[in-house]
């Protein structure tokens, strides 16, 4: 059975989506300001508790910790990875490891995976990340300095960029 969990954020309403037992981060949705978008988007997921579980409480506080400019490690052992392969959870992993306002390339993150040719795979396998915020995928650039594609859209990634700029 799968539950969620739904808040504010400083830029729009969010959902942690998760397995109750065990307990793990099944998906992560990025902030929006149609609060009945994400409901939809929530109910997709299928049947679901709304009760309360400690560790998405946990989770959501992570998200808005990072809202408050307090860095933080994914809770890997929380997130539900069995759907990836190892080479995107590679490309996470690396992703993750990019420090709190710096910025990374997609030609970056393919070079610390081992593969410096699968610029592409990195910038795909980001586009579908299911753990934003968690797993910057905000820092991942173009190599020529433009922002790419992101989930929420160009204008979302961009104030996370400055957010974390300062």
């Amino acid at each position: 059975m799968t539950g969620y969990l739904i808040f504010t954020a400083p830029l729009g309403h969010m959902a942690v989506i998760y397995r109750v037992t065990p307990f793990a981060v099944i998906k992560i949705l990025l902030p929006s300001q149609d609060k009945e978008g994400l409901v939809t988007a929530v109910k997709a997921f299928g049947r679901q508790d709304t009760g309360f579980h400690d560790n998405a409480f946990r989770v959501k506080e992570s998200i808005i910790d990072y809202f408050k400019r307090k860095p933080m490690p994914p809770p890997w052992a929380w997130l539900e990875m069995d759907g990836l392969t190892k080479l995107q959870q590679s490309v996470l992993e690396s992703t993750a490891d990019i420090p709190y306002g710096e910025l990374r390339s997609y030609k970056d993150i393919a070079v610390a995976v081992g593969r410096p040719r699968a610029y592409r795979f990195v910038g795909s396998t980001l586009a579908n990340n299911p753990f934003p915020i968690l797993i910057p995928c905000h820092r991942v650039i173009r190599s020529d300095g433009s922002f790419g594609r992101f989930g929420g859209g160009s204008d979302l990634k961009r104030k996370l960029i400055e957010l974390e700029a300062g």
